[in-house]
């Protein structure tokens, strides 16, 4: 079990063969430049360490996927990215596995014509843990930081909201919570309004486009419609039959 850091994330680049060392680098550097004092991000033999400090050998990564699943349903401040680069057919393919909260995804970039793919790996990888990245990536972890994943992780989704009350000017972390919140308990007009909210405020932040997801598709819309303009309800969006959200956590920002 990994000790309590002063981190909000600990990120492990592990990359197949030497020939992918380069490409690593980059993107555990691209990584530690975006989570800033909130993230340790490790590469390598360094990496390698910390997995085996936890029982897994990078080998069991491709024998036996599933136990990074298991792993990382465990100990929620870890994400384990795996760099495969090989040629197919002349062409240079990256595959980047990210095993994050019990799921794993998969990106594959190709580059053909002496091209690479690394620009695309990257962009790839942060579509998958944007979320869960800190938006002050400056300053050191607040304890409301850890207190609203602690909520969201225990689904108290109406404390939540309430902690979330007491913050007058919430930046894109707060405001993607309180989205998750409203729409976890079926609230779609107010996860519509904080959608619009988020848009108006933080037009393009990669939190922004992460809420588009929680916000029910028709909600979404009326939120972009309506921009920064207050949202005025005369009943007519009110979304009487449809069910709450299932929650399978995989939106929780560690």
């Amino acid at each position: 079990m990994l000790p309590r850091m002063p981190h909000l994330l600990l990120i492990l680049v592990l990359f197949s063969d030497p020939s992918g060392e380069a490409s690593a680098k980059i993107i555990a550097e691209e990584l530690g430049r975006i989570g800033g004092q909130q993230v340790q991000v490790e590469l390598g033999p360094a990496a390698v360490q910390q997995l085996e400090k936890l029982g897994v050998k990078q080998h069991d990564l491709v024998v036996s996927p599933n136990l990074a699943n298991h792993l990382t349903a465990t100990e929620k401040q870890l994400i384990i990215i795996r760099l495969d680069t090989r040629l197919v057919g002349g062409d240079r393919l990256m595959e980047s596995k990210v095993w994050a909260g019990g799921r794993a995804d998969s990106h594959i970039s190709i580059a053909g014509n002496g091209g690479d793919p690394l620009a695309s790996a990257v962009s790839g990888i942060i579509q998958v843990i944007g979320p869960r990245l800190p938006t002050q990536p400056d300053i050191a972890p607040s304890l409301v930081d850890a207190e609203l994943t602690t909520l969201a992780e225990g689904k108290e989704w109406t404390a939540l909201i309430a902690r979330l009350a007491d913050i007058p000017e919430k930046d894109p972390r707060q405001l993607y919570y309180l989205v998750m919140g409203h729409a976890r308990l079926g609230h779609f007009e107010e996860a519509r309004a904080q959608y619009a909210t988020m848009q108006a405020k933080h037009p393009g932040h990669f939190l922004t486009r992460a809420a588009e997801v929680l916000v029910p598709e028709s909600a979404r819309a009326n939120a972009t419609r309506a921009n920064d303009k207050p949202l005025v309800d005369d009943g007519s969006n009110v979304l009487r039959d449809a069910p709450p959200v299932v929650d399978d956590g995989s939106n929780v920002l560690k």
